[in-house]
């Protein structure tokens, strides 16, 4: 049996592989450029086939990225719960939580970049499993199990905000050099930085 291509989680081993190209050209262009600087051409250009061919997949460029969007999203919330779902207390789930999106940074930074740089536009347009199961909100989970033991952390909300935006904007310096990577080497500062906001 030969050697089968890992495929990233965002493509379906389902799809046919022109499909698959696409999808893999038209997520690092939106990580790259940004959706609105990323046209169906440059997909075409990128993978090889027309636009045509581009169009017998998807109706349109917005629906390939919501499309993505929403494949992407899904994964990486499924991710963070797993983690926070495997830890027994607070430390615990802080520390699988952060770990679990620093390995994910380091894994898949164009997919963090797209995630980040396209919902704005994207969200508002998602299904409603995405609006029902947010990174914020599995942030929120873990500061309210911080709360139980710790009766003066007012703001759960808050404090999860602070944490998704700090792992995001350490995503984005390293992505472009202001921080040294990999992402995982910022776990214990990370950890021990947000078990103090506790």
């Amino acid at each position: 049996m030969a050697n089968a291509e890992k495929l990233p989680f965002y493509i379906d081993a389902n799809d046919p592989p022109a499909k698959r190209k696409i999808l893999s050209a038209a997520l690092k262009l939106f990580a790259e450029r940004g959706l609105a600087a990323t046209s169906i051409r440059d997909i075409a250009g990128r993978t090889g086939f027309t636009n045509p061919a581009l169009y017998k997949h998807f109706v349109s460029k917005e629906e390939m990225a919501l499309h993505l969007f929403e494949v992407c999203h899904q994964y990486m919330w499924r991710q963070g719960f797993t983690a926070l779902a495997g830890a027994p207390d607070f430390h615990a789930k802080l520390n699988a939580y952060i770990g679990k999106w620093l390995e994910l940074i380091d894994e898949y930074p164009e997919v963090l970049a797209f995630l980040s740089d396209s919902a704005r536009v994207l969200w508002p347009r998602s299904n409603k499993a995405v609006h029902r199961n947010t990174m914020i909100g599995l942030a929120e989970s873990l500061f309210m199990e911080a709360r139980k033991r710790q009766k003066n952390l007012s703001n759960p909300k808050l404090a999860a905000a602070c944490l998704q935006g700090t792992l995001a904007e350490l995503a984005r310096m390293i992505q472009v050099g202001a921080a040294k990577g990999p992402a995982i080497v910022w776990k214990k500062k990370l950890v021990q930085l947000f078990c103090k906001l506790s």
